[in-house]
């Protein structure tokens, strides 16, 4: 028996077969289990990050809401989650830059309540490291 998904919002959100599959057919939140997806995965590497073009680079996680859309709450724990032990896997942050959500508007994007011009966040992108941990 193959049922609509509870959770469909198609006008927001591209509705992907295997999610869409995932959604009728396995246990929902409050059943246990969360899907969730990613938007982007950057990785700055080589000359970049002052690194061999073959060494490892760093890299961030960044989910992109438009039209004002927040991150709801079970993204929130999932990459919450992800965030707090990675860095506690690389504490330096000498891999692990960090997670970030993207406002994206027409002719600005928005991180951490910074709105910047589209060139300003190109620039943001390819500087932006982690918060130094406190002593």
């Amino acid at each position: 028996m193959n049922s609509k998904p509870i959770f469909r919002n198609p006008d927001k959100v591209q509705v992907l077969p295997w999610r869409d599959w995932m959604r009728v057919n396995c246990p929902t939140p409050g059943q246990g289990l969360v899907v969730e997806d990613l938007d982007l995965v950057v990785l700055r590497y080589g000359p970049l990050e002052g690194r061999p073009r073959d060494a490892d680079g760093k890299f961030l996680f960044m989910e992109v809401k438009c039209k004002g859309a927040s991150v709801g709450y079970a993204q929130q724990r999932v990459f919450g989650l992800i965030d707090r032990l990675l860095k506690k896997a690389d504490p330096n942050g000498a891999f692990y830059i960090g997670y970030f959500v993207l406002h994206w508007f027409d002719d600005y994007v928005a991180i951490g309540g910074k709105r910047m011009s589209l060139p300003e966040f190109k620039t943001w992108l390819l500087q932006v490291n982690r918060e130094p941990v406190a002593a």
